[in-house]
């Protein structure tokens, strides 16, 4: 049940005054998406970037499976990943690649290859659904479920060296979804029952949204512009202006993803091959919807990622495969083709290059999407 109060035409004005926003309306445009590949043997449960180079992560419920982009193809790298289910990635600097999932999996990449890393003790378990770092090789990881040795979600602190277990006495839900970050000391993390916590640099506090969704995505283009994406049934998109979090938009379908810029589209994504982008004028988001999902009704879009003039989905079919009971893998797009044949690796992704044959092209000003220019 939502909690968010719904405002009477007459104090329309005096609450627009405190905070509140129109909720935007779907207009008859559309923006042209794609389905580049489909039907991969793996889930598609994360994507991340950096330097021009695109990674997905995901795999069937007990195999950890990592693709990266070339210039005509996906490999599938990181034999030594078997055993897990990843669930998110985050790409830095110095050829920094973490990668969280299914039962405190953390593999972590650097310049000198492959690491596995150790959950403390006390987070043994708990399947990690969501990561992001800093450019100093600091990172969060956050999680929890069903299967978690306590009672709350679990945060994870890695300082460059090892993970520990965060201290956050206010939090009061068992599943973190995911967080995302503008610096070491503004973090925030979204989960069950319409949780949101903000890390200053020195504690977690709850931060109050009024409402009971489950919150599955966070991202945004600054400290006072951030977007927090989930729903019960219906969708939800809150918005936190920085001061405090208010309702943005209902949209049809459960979301499970947002991406956006500063002067770029709000996109978000979800159940149903649902797609929505907002654009922006003043910096603000315009209070109009323009949707686009028929094209892949079948598949869920997990997570977005923003590629200079392009957007790339990591996406999951809705239903589990009859044969294997698991899930299979895609990419949708818009604004680019990541079109081409799967192809296994036979070594684990070191992030030595490729050679020139097989290199990946660079996505100019990867991670941040191009200035709002129409649908």
């Amino acid at each position: 049940m939502r909690h968010l109060a719904k405002v009477l035409p007459a104090v329309f004005a005096a609450a627009l005054a405190v905070g509140c926003e129109p909720a935007p309306q779907t207009t008859s445009q559309s923006f042209s998406w794609q389905e580049s590949v489909s039907d991969m043997r793996s889930a598609l449960l994360g994507a991340c970037t950096f330097d021009g180079v695109l990674y997905a992560v995901g795999g069937p419920y007990t195999t950890g499976t990592l693709y990266r982009w070339t210039t005509r193809r996906w490999l599938q790298e990181g034999s030594m990943l078997e055993g897990e289910r990843l669930w998110s990635c985050w790409a830095g600097p110095g050829q920094i690649l973490i990668a969280v999932g299914q039962d405190g999996a953390i593999f972590r990449r650097n310049a000198e290859g492959w690491h596995r890393d150790q959950a403390p003790d006390d987070a043994l378990g708990v399947d990690l659904y969501g990561v992001w770092g800093m450019p100093d090789g600091t990172a969060i990881a956050v999680g929890g479920g069903l299967t978690a040795p306590s009672e709350t979600a679990v945060i994870l602190h890695f300082d460059g060296v090892q993970w520990t277990r965060a201290k956050a006495e206010n939090l009061r839900t068992k599943t973190l979804r995911n967080v995302w970050g503008t610096g070491p000391a503004d973090y925030w993390a979204v989960g069950d029952n319409g949780t949101i916590m903000h890390f200053d640099g020195n504690d977690w506090q709850p931060s109050p949204t009024g409402v009971e969704d489950r919150l599955y995505g966070i991202y945004g283009s600054g400290p006072n512009d951030i977007y927090a994406v989930g729903g019960t049934g219906r969708g939800l998109i809150l918005r936190w202006n920085g001061s405090s979090w208010i309702e943005f938009d209902e949209p049809p379908n459960l979301l499970r993803s947002v991406a956006t810029s500063p002067s770029g589209p709000l996109f978000v994504g979800g159940d149903n091959g649902y797609v929505a982008r907002y654009g922006r004028e003043d910096g603000l988001p315009r209070s109009e919807r323009i949707t686009e999902s028929a094209p892949f009704a079948h598949l869920r879009i997990n997570t977005l990622v923003g590629l200079g003039s392009a957007l790339m989905g990591a996406a999951s079919t809705m239903d589990p495969d009859e044969e294997t009971g698991d899930w299979r893998g895609a990419v949708v797009s818009h604004g680019r083709s990541f079109a081409g044949t799967v192809f296994e690796s036979a070594r684990p992704d070191a992030g030595v290059p490729e050679p020139e044959s097989d290199a990946a092209p660079p996505l100019a000003d990867a991670g941040v999407l191009l200035p709002d220019a129409g649908p």
